[in-house]
């Protein structure tokens, strides 16, 4: 595995991106699922990795693991077991558990995301491949996500920086379902703010339901 090429990619994904760029992946024999599911899993090992780092770093800053435990105003017995607990050992266990689940959660979640993006890009019209879709989105995708893992190392720029990270994804994901699919541009727009849109169904759902319960309670 050619390292230093994959971080080409990565870097020519996220700062230059225009349709010259899907049009050349598009044609690369690695352009398959199989590489986008190892970059996002590197990604992922990355941003773990990162995480866990940050972890460290926030408990040294307050104190350590016991002082930790003593603000949360849990009863000493369970403060002492818990410390052991993290001390013997099983603070490792934990960190290496929660990066197992999210090597086999995340890339299941890309490639259902991937999956909705090509429905509606097929219902649109779209002729693209899925393998070669989900490989064009993994090119930014992946380093986005390290990208995310190290803004969190800034908190309040983190917040604000993610929000920015969002919105990049939508205007890559327009260039590489345009490419891909060969889509207008309006159509390619629409399939690049599907997950906006169902968000803004599921808070308009969520609101409603929320709405019914507290006028029940009130002519209740």
């Amino acid at each position: 595995m050619d390292f230093s090429s994959i971080l080409q990619t990565w870097i020519a994904a996220v700062s230059n991106p225009n349709e010259e760029f899907y049009e050349a992946e598009r044609t690369k024999p690695e352009a398959t699922i199989n590489t986008a599911v190892i970059w996002v899993l590197i990604a992922t090992v990355i941003a773990a990795v990162l995480g866990a780092l940050r972890t460290i770093i926030g408990i040294n800053a307050m104190g350590g693991m016991e002082q930790l435990l003593s603000q949360m105003d849990m009863p000493p017995e369970m403060t002492q077991q818990m410390t052991q607990m993290l001390s013997g050992g099983a603070g490792a266990g934990l960190a290496i558990g929660s990066l197992l689940f999210s090597l086999i959660l995340t890339p299941i979640f890309f490639l259902i995301g991937v999956g909705i993006f090509y429905l509606v890009a097929r219902m649109l019209g779209g002729q693209g491949d899925y393998g070669r879709y989900a490989y064009l989105i993994s090119t930014f995708y992946a380093p986005l996500t390290v990208v995310s893992a190290v803004l969190g190392f800034v908190p309040l720029l983190g917040g604000c920086a993610g929000l920015i990270i969002v919105i990049y994804q939508v205007v890559l994901t327009y260039f590489a379902t345009k490419v891909e699919h060969r889509l207008t541009s309006g159509k390619a727009i629409a399939v690049a703010l599907t997950p906006i849109v169902i968000f803004g169904v599921f808070f308009v759902c969520i609101a409603g339901f929320a709405g019914a319960v507290i006028i029940s309670n009130a002519n209740g």
